[in-house]
């Protein structure tokens, strides 16, 4: 899959992810609309900083086109990447809203005074993937039972260094009931998806991992499968916040909070709901969340 995000859209990355991204690309990017005073609420677009996952599939490029076809306002995504580049363009004044998934990093931003207003709109979903043989015979449960069996097995077992995937893992034991086995339990402390899957292959061990990452084919190939999916308990809440103009006086709010609100609004989620099916599986890339326009 390309690194290039449609023509529609601008997308500016850090220094060493921009080198990536012109060697990528054959043509250069343009601002998706224009924005200006016809629409009153901004001179220039909304710069946002967005999660790695959500351009990557080319996501919230689709999702940039449709707001400013509704809207009239530009948007400029200024920095993309893992959540640390993105706390670090709040804090430098760079952008005017923020979307990444809940962690203590969007947290902080809050109480640090940087971001106001964090509310959902997407999830993405995990999967629990092991070896074909499956030891402890975890195929078509649900992430609680397998869980149980998996410690009721001894089977081998790799921990994502992802905080947020952890405590999804650890809700999940939790309600099973069980604690992993640390005598069989691998920690991974580097945040990379690679080495994670090719310890887990290398132990014969099961391990918890994003949905999209494992299946969009830009990971090598192991011989993981799937063992259990679709369990709503192996969901992660994605977030969106808009700037505080008290912290960073060139925020632009007003349109901040206007994409804010149409990213939650009843139409955006049931598009969210479809979009992307049949790209790397049956399901929609992303998930729609019940955001009070949703509910009766």
């Amino acid at each position: 899959m390309s690194l290039c995000a449609p023509t529609s859209a601008r997308v500016w990355f850090p220094l060493a992810a921009a080198v990536a991204w012109a060697a990528a690309c054959s043509s250069p990017p343009v601002v998706v609309g224009t924005g200006g005073p016809a629409n009153g609420l901004a001179t220039g677009p909304v710069r946002v900083a967005v999660i790695a996952g959500m351009t990557t599939t080319g996501f919230f490029q689709a999702a940039a086109v449709r707001f400013t076809r509704d809207t009239g306002i530009a948007v400029e995504v200024v920095v993309t990447g893992p959540k640390e580049p993105l706390a670090a363009a709040v804090r430098a004044g760079q952008v005017d809203l923020v979307t990444l998934h809940s962690c203590d990093t969007f947290a902080n931003l809050a109480a640090d005074g940087y971001v106001l207003d964090l509310q959902p709109w997407l999830r993405n979903d995990l999967l629990l993937v092991g070896p074909p043989d499956d030891p402890a015979q975890v195929r078509g449960t649900d992430a609680v039972e397998a869980m149980r069996r998996i410690v009721r097995a001894r089977a081998p077992f790799v921990l994502h260094p992802s905080l947020g995937v952890n405590e999804v893992l650890r809700d999940v034991t939790h309600e099973a009931g069980v604690d992993l086995d640390p005598e069989v339990t691998t920690v991974v402390l580097k945040e990379r998806f690679r080495p994670v899957l090719q310890l887990a292959e290398e132990k014969h061990a099961y391990v918890v991992v994003g949905r999209i990452p494992f299946r969009n084919g830009k990971q090598p190939h192991t011989t993981l499968v799937p063992l259990v999916e679709r369990d709503p308990r192996l969901r992660r809440p994605y977030l969106v916040a808009v700037v505080n103009p008290q912290r960073v006086p060139s925020a632009r709010l007003a349109a901040a909070r206007v994409l804010q609100a149409w990213l939650r609004s009843a139409a955006t989620q049931a598009w969210v709901a479809e979009y992307g099916r049949g790209q790397i599986d049956d399901q929609p890339l992303f998930l729609p969340v019940a955001t009070e326009a949703m509910l009766p």
